[in-house]
């Protein structure tokens, strides 16, 4: 089995909300392991994307632990946290509010290197070109801010920005529910083709079943802040054993409308006889 980087054991968030306790997670546990994609996938609220935050630091777990490569990220040293955050990088799902519109596309993409160090400025130029190149954008734009550019284009910087710094992790917060459809598959791609060539190990959030579908080797299906479900993602889409699962692969629409005609009459049916 391959290496663990990420270990999430029982964590839990809690919100307040009007005064009232709001329970985000409910002692979540799973491992990510190096090289593959592993999809969270479930309704808006199930508590997704509060885990990507938890990962990151965006929101600090109100219970439980977060490990990597073994260790404690509640228990480890400073240098130990600086590589913790160079070696796992987020994708936000909205490429222009998460883009500094005063910044140059240079700037933007210089800043984590700066930030972490170890690069010189030969290093930071031509390790910015060589990414903008892999993912279709050309050295001019670097003069460009982002209003310049499409979704699909400003997403595609926010990939780069994250491969900057060389990590071993890419947690992608639903990167092209934003998107216009036809712009989706091609970003979809992009994210598919870097994992392979970086050998990067990928943490994909999204609420479209399809996506997870193409893109993950594995997935695990949240509801109300609860894994109900886990497994290769032949097995869970060929047999879902938990009803939630199976009323989220229900509603999937299918490409062929005679067929999906056919299904919701099903459905129709057996609502009916109920």
């Amino acid at each position: 089995m391959a290496e663990s980087l990420i270990q999430v054991r029982e964590l839990s968030k809690r919100f307040g909300v009007r005064g009232r306790a709001y329970q985000a997670l409910d002692s979540v546990s799973f491992d990510l392991r190096q090289g593959e994609v592993l999809g969270l996938v479930g309704e808006s609220g199930s508590g997704k994307t509060t885990i990507i935050r938890c990962l990151v630091g965006l929101e600090k777990q109100s219970s439980g632990s977060i490990s990597y490569l073994g260790k404690n990220l509640g228990q480890v040293s400073a240098s130990e946290r600086r590589r913790y955050r160079r070696d796992v990088q987020m994708i936000f799902q909205d490429p222009y509010s998460s883009l500094d519109p005063r910044m140059t596309v240079r700037q933007i993409l210089e800043e984590p290197m700066l930030v972490a160090g170890g690069f010189s400025a030969r290093e930071r130029h031509d390790r910015i070109l060589d990414l903008l190149h892999m993912v279709g954008l050309e050295e001019d734009h670097l003069h460009r801010y982002p209003r310049h550019f499409s979704g699909g284009q400003r997403q595609r910087i926010s990939i780069v920005r994250a491969l900057v710094v060389g990590p071993r992790v890419l947690l992608c917060d639903e990167p092209v529910s934003a998107l216009d459809v036809s712009v989706q598959a091609q970003v979809l791609n992009l994210i598919k083709d870097m994992q392979k060539e970086l050998d990067l190990t990928v943490l994909f959030v999204a609420h479209d079943l399809a996506v997870v579908k193409y893109l993950c080797t594995r997935v695990i299906v949240l509801n109300s802040g609860r894994i109900v479900e886990e497994g290769p993602v032949a097995r869970v889409y060929g047999a879902p054993q938990d009803a939630y699962t199976r009323q989220l692969l229900e509603a999937v629409p299918i490409p062929d409308p005679a067929v999906e005609r056919e299904r919701r009459a099903r459905r129709l049916e057996g609502t009916v006889r109920r």
